[in-house]
């Protein structure tokens, strides 16, 4: 289920009763695979709803998806390769008005080429980040740049 359904889609409810488990196993099992550097667990910053409920899971690694998934969501991969990149040396945490909020300053919008930047509006910090770009331009980043700083 992580390899397919979009990151803003899965959660806890949707997660413990398409497996079977009630949510405190749940919560048990996902505690422990984010232990063990299998998932990360992304909540939200201050203000947003973060009661034991994260708003966002995503695998560890993107390479888990060439050992776990046979047709992963390109959204959860791009996305998965940003948090990656960031979560050891940064707080991340997800946003209501782009995908992530690092270090309560930066706001992020990750997705493909062709990603505007009308989700962000006028917040300042506020950047896209998109894949299949080389070079960026005022306000998009490249997805790869943010391999380069692990």
């Amino acid at each position: 289920m992580l390899c397919a359904t979009p990151p803003a889609e899965l959660n806890k409810s949707k997660l413990s009763s398409a497996v079977g488990a009630s949510w405190p196993t749940l919560s048990r099992y996902l505690e422990r695979m984010q232990a063990g550097s299998l998932i990360y667990m992304v909540r939200g910053g201050a203000g947003m709803r973060t009661v034991n409920k994260p708003d966002k899971l995503l695998l560890n690694n993107p390479n888990l998806f060439q050992t776990l998934c046979a047709s992963p969501n390109i959204g959860t991969l791009r996305e998965t390769f940003f948090v990656s990149q960031l979560f050891h040396g940064h707080q991340v945490h997800y946003h209501d008005r782009g995908d992530f909020i690092v270090d309560d300053k930066y706001i992020f919008e990750i997705g493909g080429a062709q990603k505007r930047s009308r989700q962000l509006g006028n917040q300042a910090n506020a950047y896209v980040v998109s894949d299949d770009i080389e070079t960026g331009t005022p306000g998009k980043i490249p997805l790869w740049v943010f391999g380069m700083g692990y």
